[in-house]
């Protein structure tokens, strides 16, 4: 029984080493010709007696290779996009490796192409880029772009396969004309969202009959830090207040704390200020909008304070903004301080009354709606340069009533007219105080 067993595994020995011995095999490496760099996944197809065989694609460093080959004549075949074909004869030997390198010459698009401005914001980037087609002499060769767009990749040697994004012409002349060809030239962009944090490389590229041109390489950085936006602080009274912030990018990965730093020692407060001079404020929550309430604050002193959120990338802020905001105005010869902006751009005279009673601007608590003589002496400090013009051309109510209808608006534009108008109709409100 033993002598069968080896007799079977001589047999299959040598049936296995017979057929290496009767096949070889083909291995090589596909570079540009003009720069000598490898063609990445580029595909190479293999012919025997003008038929098809085998397909592959070179792997990074440009190498292919075709294995089991029986002996005999073959033809390699390489065509790739931007590249005129190549083809390559080579013969296989039994138990050999036949070495077959391949060049690929890049064809003449007639085209020279630019990358030009990156705009990067949070995770989104713009590209643009332009090109210039020239007419090759008098053979009427169309040189103008049929597709533009951008190729970008994290991985600069690996850029030719990274991804595409079409572009669309921002302008696109295509009716030039030179000794009988005919050429273009234009200007194109394309926006890319939602980039994860890292660096990028970006370069443009054209299309035409041809084949692809393509610009220089340029690199943009996705930071990946949160964006966070300071708003004004609200709710003022002598001692506390309502700081607001906006998260407008949760960041790469998201942020993991939020808050506020504030100080009246510090213009632009961070989180590694002294705890003496700074104060810090976390706000637990993933939500956009985030707010806290403080107290302590000493009465008449100016505050700053800036919005923070942070990842394990680091921390960043919004503005820094001051408070109490000086969102106000003061005319001293009429006595008088008036809101910077309007507190309601269509209200009715009863929801115009309430808002300036409730507003807290600087702190102050004693608003109110301007009367009929103050509206005047606003609308003449505007005329005589006092103040800069700050109203709208619009409508705004008074607290002085129409003794016979309503109460009364105050359209100053047209030589400062005033005229009854009925306490449902909608105008814009602007608050006052009496200075003290």
């Amino acid at each position: 029984m033993k002598k069968i067993f080896l007799m079977m595994f001589i047999i299959s020995c040598f049936i296995s080493c017979d057929t290496s011995l009767k096949t070889g095999s083909i291995y090589g490496i596909v570079t540009i010709e003009e720069t000598a760099e490898p063609m990445r996944a580029t595909g190479v197809e293999l012919y025997h007696y003008g038929s098809l065989l085998l397909k592959t694609v070179t792997y990074d460093d440009g190498h292919y290779e075709f294995e089991n080959l029986a002996t005999g004549e073959y033809e390699l075949k390489v065509t790739a996009t931007g590249y005129e074909d190549a083809s390559y004869d080579v013969i296989v030997e039994a138990g050999r490796a036949a070495r077959a390198d391949m060049q690929l010459k890049q064809t003449k698009t007639y085209m020279t192409v630019r990358t030009l401005d990156l705009t990067i914001i949070i995770n989104k980037a713009s590209f643009s880029g332009d090109y210039t087609g020239r007419a090759s002499g008098y053979n009427n060769t169309t040189t103008k772009a049929t597709e533009a767009g951008f190729i970008y990749s994290t991985s600069q040697n690996n850029i030719i396969n990274g991804t595409k994004v079409t572009a669309s012409f921002v302008n696109h002349v295509t009716d030039g004309s030179n000794y009988g060809g005919y050429y273009g030239s234009g200007t194109f962009e394309a926006d890319v969202n939602d980039l994860s944090a890292g660096t990028y490389y970006v370069m443009a590229y054209t299309k035409n009959d041809y084949g692809i041109e393509y610009g220089d390489i340029k690199s943009f950085e996705i930071s990946g830090l949160p964006v966070v936006k300071t708003l004004g602080a609200s709710n003022y009274t002598e001692t506390t207040a309502t700081l607001n912030g906006c998260i407008d990018y949760s960041g790469d990965p998201a942020f993991t704390e939020r808050g506020f730093v504030y100080s009246a020692f510090f213009s632009n407060p961070t989180i590694d200020d002294p705890a003496t001079a700074t104060s810090k404020i976390t706000v637990s929550g993933t939500s956009k909008e985030f707010g806290a309430n403080i107290a302590g604050l000493t009465a008449t002193t100016h505050y700053y304070v800036r919005a923070y959120a942070s990842n394990e990338k680091g921390t960043s802020y919004g503005a820094s903004l001051i408070f109490p905001e000086n969102n106000y105005i003061e005319l001293p010869s009429e006595g008088l301080m008036i809101h910077k902006s309007d507190i309601s751009s269509g209200s009715t005279w009863e929801d115009a009354d309430d808002l300036c009673k409730s507003s807290l601007i600087g702190g102050f608590s004693d608003w109110r709606l301007p009367t009929k003589g103050e509206w005047q002496l606003i609308y003449s400090s505007i005329i005589a340069g006092t103040i800069s013009n700050i109203i709208s051309r619009d409508y705004y109510w008074t607290s002085t009533k129409e003794p016979r209808y309503n109460n009364y608006y105050v359209y100053y534009f047209y030589n400062n007219t005033i005229s009854s108008h009925h306490i449902d109709t909608k105008n814009r409100v602007r608050c006052v105080r009496t200075l003290k």
